[in-house]
C-alpha cells in the first residue's frame, strides 16, 4: 500500500496571520516538526557509532548511495538532504485524515498556506487524526486515518531519515527515497494526485534502474511477483472505484445507493480473496481489503496511481532521458487545462 506524507509549509511568521483554530493546527505542526528536527543525529556518527545494529548500518549506506544515484541519474535534488538519522518508537512519523462524501468520489480537501489545497489533514499525534476522523464520521463522511512513515518539507529543509523510513527491504527503501525526492523537484499547488501519481511512477522507473546498475542482492522473483500484486491491487481497486462513480451518478436515492454500495465494497473483498488464491502475493494487501473501505480509502489509491499511466508516457515519449521528462513535466504542469 502506498505511504500518504505530510509536507512541511510552515513560516514562523505566518502564524500570526492565523484564526486560534488554525493557530493550534499549525502550532501542532510546528511542535512535532521541530521535535523530530531536534531528535537529529548525523548519518556519519550513526554509522561510526558500535552500538548502531548491522542492519541498520546497512541500511543508511544504502540511503547515501541512493542520494548519488538519484542526483547524477535522475536529476533529482538529493545533495544536502537524509544526512541525518532519527531513531522512533512508532512505526509512522505522522497520521493522515483523508475524507470523502458518502456518495461521491470528490475528495475532501484541506487548504494552507503556501501548499494550496490537499486531499489530507496531517498529525503528528495519532489522537488528533482520530479525534478528527471521528468528528467527521458524526457529519456522515467517508474517512480513513492512515500512519505515513515518511513525509517531505519540499526542500525548505533538511529532512533526515527516519527508522520507519529504513526498516523495509533494501529495494523498498529506494524507491521510498527517489519519491520523496521527486517532491524536492517539483510540487504543483491545489494537485494531489498530480504529486503523488508522478512520484510514484518516478519511484518505479528509479529503481528499477537503480537496481540495474547497482550490487544489491534482490529476488527478482520475489519482485515480479510483487509487481504482478500490484497490478492485480490496482485493477480489483479501480474497477469497484469506476463502479463506485456510476452508482453516484446514477441518481437513485439515498437508500438504494446505500445498499448498492455496501453491495460493492463487499464485492472487492470477495473478488480480492478470489484472486489471492491465484496469485499469493496479492496477499500483501490484505490488511488494506479486510480493514476499513470507504470512498476515502479508494480515493488514497487514485491519489497516488491514478495518473502513472500519463506520466510514463511522458518519460517515452523522452525516450527515456530525464531532462527531457522533466522540462515536459514541468510544461504539463503549467497548463491550467491539463487535465479536462
Amino acid at each position: 500500500m502506498p505511504e500518504n506524507r505530510f509536507y512541511w509549509w510552515l513560516l514562523a511568521g505566518s502564524l500570526l496571520l492565523l484564526s486560534g483554530c488554525q493557530l493550534g493546527y499549525y502550532g501542532q505542526a510546528v511542535k512535532g516538526h521541530m521535535d523530530l528536527m531536534g531528535a537529529r543525529q548525523p548519518v556519519a556518527d550513526v554509522v561510526a557509532d558500535p552500538e548502531t545494529p548491522v542492519a541498520v548500518r546497512r541500511q543508511l549506506a544504502l540511503a547515501g548511495d541512493v542520494l548519488t544515484f538519484a542526483d547524477e541519474s535522475l536529476a533529482l535534488p538529493a545533495r544536502n538532504v537524509y544526512q541525518d538519522y532519527v531513531h522512533l518508537r512508532d512505526d509512522a512519523v505522522v497520521w493522515n485524515v483523508v475524507a470523502a462524501p458518502p456518495y461521491s468520489l470528490e475528495p475532501r480537501t484541506w487548504c494552507y498556506l503556501l501548499l494550496g489545497c490537499l486531499s489530507y489533514r496531517g498529525y503528528f499525534d495519532r489522537a488528533d487524526a482520530e479525534a478528527l476522523a471521528e468528528k467527521l464520521d458524526a457529519e456522515g463522511q467517508d474517512t480513513y486515518v492512515g500512519g505515513a512513515i515518511a513525509y517531505s518539507t519540499l526542500g525548505w529543509f533538511a529532512d533526515p531519515l527516519t527508522t520507519p523510513m529504513i526498516d523495509r527491504s533494501g529495494p523498498a527503501l529506494v524507491e521510498l527515497l527517489i519519491h520523496e525526492l521527486v517532491h524536492r523537484r517539483l510540487y504543483i499547488r491545489n494537485d494531489t494526485r498530480f504529486n503523488e501519481s508522478l512520484a510514484t511512477m518516478v519511484a518505479r522507473e528509479g529503481t528499477l534502474r537503480y537496481l540495474a546498475r547497482h550490487d544489491l542482492q534482490v529476488d527478482l522473483d520475489r519482485w515480479q511477483q510483487r509487481d504482478r500484486a500490484r497490478d492485480a491491487f490496482l485493477a480489483l481497486v479501480g474497477e469497484t472505484r469506476e463502479q463506485l462513480g456510476e452508482l453516484y451518478a446514477s441518481g437513485a436515492d439515498e437508500a438504494t445507493m446505500a445498499e448498492r454500495k455496501a453491495a460493492l465494497i463487499e464485492g472487492l473483498r470477495e473478488n480480492y480473496r478470489a484472486r489471492a488464491e491465484q496469485l499469493p502475493a496479492l496477499r500483501a494487501y490484505a490488511g488494506f481489503f479486510e480493514g476499513r473501505l470507504n470512498n476515502a480509502r479508494l480515493n488514497g489509491v487514485h491519489d497516488y496511481y491514478g495518473l502513472v499511466g500519463t506520466f510514463q508516457e511522458v518519460l517515452l515519449s523522452c525516450g527515456g532521458h530525464w531532462d527531457c521528462f522533466w522540462e515536459a513535466v514541468e510544461v504539463l504542469a503549467d497548463k491550467e487545462d491539463w487535465n479536462a
